[in-house]
């Protein structure tokens, strides 16, 4: 069972299931730029790299049109490959990382 509270400070409050489209965020505007300015989240000791790249290509050497929304590195040096999504995504999802 999945739960939602707010959080101010150092208390925490149970509140009813939402959606992100719901309550008007956005996943760019508002999703992403909070999981950029707190990448614990992520996991312990990830460093942000840059979100939004697309300076990719194909294995036919055509550049990609899909961006990959947050990209780090973990402290032993791994990527960690964020794909963010404001709603149900389709299964296939895992492929755009």
């Amino acid at each position: 069972m999945d739960h939602l509270f707010t959080v101010d400070g150092g208390s925490a409050a149970p509140v009813s299931a939402t959606t992100l489209a719901a309550e008007g965020l956005f996943e760019r505007q508002h999703l992403q730029e909070w999981v950029i300015a707190h990448p614990q989240v992520l996991g312990e000791s990830v460093l942000v790299i840059t979100s939004e790249f697309d300076r990719w290509a194909d294995t036919d050497g055509v550049p990609e049109r899909d961006r990959l929304d947050v990209l780090g590195l973990d402290a032993t040096g791994r990527l960690v490959v964020v794909e963010l999504k404001r709603g149900t995504a389709d299964r296939d999802v895992h492929l755009q990382a």
